[in-house]
Order: structure tokens, then sequence, then C-alpha cells
């Protein structure tokens, strides 16, 4: 009788024992709103989502992969430059080995742009990193771009996505999107 009463009040006081396990853990594929969860007037925009930031050759909208170059130029955007030995002016082979340290501990990369009728696009960008120690970013979780946009980051475990834009309905069910994720 003991026994029982002492498991009846565990799993009323909210005991691991009654919490459920937790969730399978996020994927890239997953940051990809679904369209029935988009507003009318917003969906993936044809093209690549490389260009935005500099890169030639990526035509997949939604892109998910492992090049180093793509995800330096990723982790260049979420954090801005990294700052510059100090040392002479680098060459050009120099400059591209310089930015690709920036892909160390980096496992995956993802880039997606969203067209939304009447404002300017939403993009997110994410990265997976091999530690979540690679996942702290050196600014606020919430802030402004240069070009005033809106910037929201979501930590999903070893992953940091974020998403850029002017809000707008589009903007938030895809910032809602990714906090779900990590619910």
């Amino acid at each position: 009788m003991f026994k029982a009463i002492v498991v009846a009040m565990l799993i009323v006081s909210g005991s691991p024992l009654s919490q459920q396990l937790p969730s399978s853990p996020v994927r890239m594929q997953d940051l990809t709103v679904p369209n029935e969860r988009l507003p009318s007037g917003c969906s993936l925009k044809p093209g690549s989502p490389g260009a935005s930031i500099g890169l030639r050759g990526t035509t997949a909208n939604p892109w998910i992969g492992m090049d180093r170059r793509t995800i330096a130029l990723i982790r260049r955007t979420l954090d801005g430059p990294p700052p510059l030995p100090d040392a002479a002016p680098l060459g050009a082979r120099e400059a591209s080995r310089f930015l690709l340290q920036l892909a160390d501990g980096v496992e995956e990369g993802y880039a997606a742009i969203y067209a939304q009728s009447g404002t300017q696009d939403v993009t997110v960008y994410a990265l997976k990193f091999a530690t979540s120690e690679g996942t702290v970013f050196g600014r606020s979780r919430d802030d402004r771009t240069p070009r005033g946009q809106t910037r929201t980051r979501v930590a999903l475990g070893p992953m940091v996505a974020i998403v850029y834009g002017n809000g707008g309905q589009c903007f938030e069910a895809i910032q809602a999107h990714l906090q779900s994720l990590g619910k």
C-alpha cells in the first residue's frame, strides 16, 4: 500500500516518470514550412536562395547541403565577418582559406527564400553544429539588420535557424513554424 501511494505522489507531482519522452531531433528538412501553414501570397520563391549571400550554382530552394564554401558564407551572414588576422593583407587564396574556417564545426547548412506579396522576401538560414557550443552567436536573439529587417534566431539543439524579413504574415508564419520546432 505504501509503495502505491509513493508512486501515485511521484506521478501527480510531475516527476520525470510522468513526462513525455523527448521528440526526435530537428532535421534540416523540417525547417521548410509546409504549404498549408503559409498564408495566402507566401510561398517558396522559385530559384536560388544562394544569390542573397553571393553564391552561384545553388539552384535548389530550399538549399540543404554540406558544401564548406556555402556554409562559410551562411555563417558570415549570420555572425558577420570574422576579425582579420594582424598581418599583411590577405591575397585571394589566403582570404578564401580564411573564410573557409567559418565552416569548421558545422555539419550542415540550410538556406530558403520565401516570396510574400506586397513586401520584401523572407529568408531563412540555418546551421547544424557538431556540438551545441558552436551555436552561440555574438548578437542578441532578436535584432535588426543593417537593411532594417527583423532577424529572429531560434535555437534547435545543435542547430541555429535565423529568419530575416520586414514582418508581415509570411514572416510571422515562418517564425512561428521555426519556434514550434524548438518545443
